[in-house]
C-alpha cells in the first residue's frame, strides 16, 4: 500500500506565460474600445450642437397642438351632449317589474343600447310600447330577447336600440 502525502503548504504554481500574453491583450482591447467610445460620444456631441433644433421642435409642437384641439373638441361635443336627459327619460318610464343591466351610448351618435331584464314578455312588451309613447324617443326597436334559464327566477333579458336627440 502505498503512503499518502498531504502538503498542506504547497507553493502556487507560477502562472503560464500565455496567461500573461492573454491579460495584456485583453488590456489592451479594452483600451482601444473605450477610446473608441469616446470618439463616437465626441463626434454625436458635435453633431447635435450642429443639428438646428428650432424647426423641427415647433413643426413637432404644431402637429402635437392640432391633435390636442382635436381631444379637445371631441370631449366638448361629448358633454355638450345632454347625458343627463336620457338618463332621466329612462328613470321616468321604469316599471317596477323591469331591471336595467347596461347601458351603452355613444357620443358621435344620437342612439344608445339598452339592455335590460324582465319578469315576463308582457312586462317588457309593455315597458317598450310606454317608452315609444311617453319616453320622447324617436325609435325604439327591439334587438333581441332571451331567456335567462341559468338564473333561479328566470327573467327574459333583452336589448333595445333608443334613438333619442337631446
Amino acid at each position: 500500500m502505498r503512503r499518502l502525502r498531504l502538503d498542506f503548504l504547497h507553493p502556487l504554481p507560477r502562472p503560464h506565460w500565455a496567461g500573461w500574453l492573454l491579460l495584456a491583450a485583453g488590456g489592451a482591447l479594452a483600451a482601444w474600445s473605450g477610446w473608441q467610445g469616446a470618439q463616437t460620444q465626441a463626434a454625436l456631441d458635435a453633431a447635435v450642437t450642429a443639428a438646428p433644433r428650432a424647426p423641427a421642435a415647433a413643426a413637432r409642437t404644431r402637429f402635437v397642438a392640432a391633435d390636442e384641439q382635436a381631444a379637445v373638441r371631441q370631449a366638448r361635443e361629448q358633454l355638450a351632449i345632454p347625458w343627463d336627459a336620457l338618463f332621466v327619460r329612462l328613470e321616468t318610464n321604469l316599471p317596477k317589474r323591469i331591471a336595467l343591466v347596461a347601458l351603452e351610448a355613444d357620443a358621435r351618435k344620437p342612439d344608445a343600447t339598452l339592455t335590460a331584464e324582465a319578469m315576463s314578455a308582457q312586462d317588457m312588451l309593455a315597458w317598450i310600447e310606454q317608452l315609444r309613447l311617453e319616453g320622447g324617443f324617436a325609435s325604439v326597436t327591439l334587438v333581441s330577447h332571451a331567456l335567462q334559464e341559468s338564473e333561479a327566477q328566470q327573467p327574459l333579458r333583452f336589448v333595445l336600440r333608443l334613438d333619442w336627440k337631446g
